[in-house]
């Protein structure tokens, strides 16, 4: 729990680059909101339910085969999104690095607003280490995801065994630790080349401290976890104004939560790296 107060302490100080996290999920969530409005939703009312005919369904899904082929409205949109989730890939190791560079001693940073400073001096490093992180997290697809595509049928059945359920599961908690532990790792290693510690020392340091690791993410996931159950209670039961001022302000306790869980896990790889 003390990594989780000191992370709050650094919290406060970087609630401005919480903020423009916040306006930039928020972007996120509006040019998807709109995406989907102006072309799936416009697609979906075509759809036939319930069908006048036997074959309309059938004939919807062709002729939607032919227009994803043939309508340049279809390939604008595909490359619209395209488009927007590389910048995505790009911009997220850009903010991550400027609240990384937040974590240094004041006396230590050049002039200016931390989170844009950050970008310029960590940029690089941290683009190349979400780049490892993603590579690495995405390389079990090609054993999982056919494995899974395997047992769908059997799990679309009304009779499924329990065990197949189970084992589906267990490839999907198996990838989801899997993720973990390499966020974990690189995090801590991004620790040690940003701030010079070493890599490798870091990496030790990452597994020797993996308790209180797994402590500090199961703490600030449940307080996050409560908090997503409770605004969306609140917006199930009270829908309207307050609702909607609720779902427009998740997004920036989400952010917080973020950024207080790279702190209070700086915290811990500083405290063991000076004993060290």
């Amino acid at each position: 729990m003390s990594f989780v107060r000191l992370g709050w302490t650094t919290l406060k100080s970087q609630f401005p680059s919480v903020i423009i996290l916040f306006l930039y999920q928020l972007l996120w969530g509006l040019f998807l909101y709109r995406l989907v409005d102006s072309a799936v939703t416009a697609l979906l009312q075509r759809y036939p339910d319930p069908p006048p005919t036997a074959l309309s369904r059938i004939l919807f899904l062709l002729e939607g085969q032919i227009n994803v082929w043939n309508n340049p409205d279809v390939r604008l949109y595909g490359w619209l999104l395209a488009g927007m989730v590389v910048l995505r890939l790009f911009l997220t190791p850009l903010i991550q690095a400027g609240i990384l560079y937040g974590f240094a001693p004041a006396d230590s940073r050049s002039p200016g607003f931390p989170l844009f400073r950050g970008m310029k001096e960590f940029g690089k490093p941290v683009i190349l280490f979400y780049a490892l992180e993603l590579l690495l997290t995405l390389l079990p697809a090609f054993w999982i995801v056919p494995r899974l595509l395997s047992l769908w049928p059997a799990l679309a059945g009304v009779d499924t065994p329990v065990t197949t359920w189970l084992v589906g599961l267990g490839w999907i908690l198996g990838w989801f630790i899997y993720g973990w532990l390499i966020r974990q790792c690189l995090l801590f290693a991004q620790f040690g080349y940003l701030f010079k510690a070493g890599i490798w020392n870091s990496l030790l340091l990452c597994f020797r401290s993996l308790l209180q690791a797994i402590g500090i993410s199961a703490i600030l996931g449940a307080f996050g976890l409560l908090l997503f159950f409770l605004f969306g209670t609140v917006s199930w039961f009270w829908t309207g104004m307050l609702a909607l001022i609720l779902q427009q302000t998740y997004p920036l306790f989400r952010s917080a939560f973020k950024v207080w869980k790279v702190a209070s896990q700086f915290h811990l790889w500083q405290t063991k790296a000076q004993k060290s």
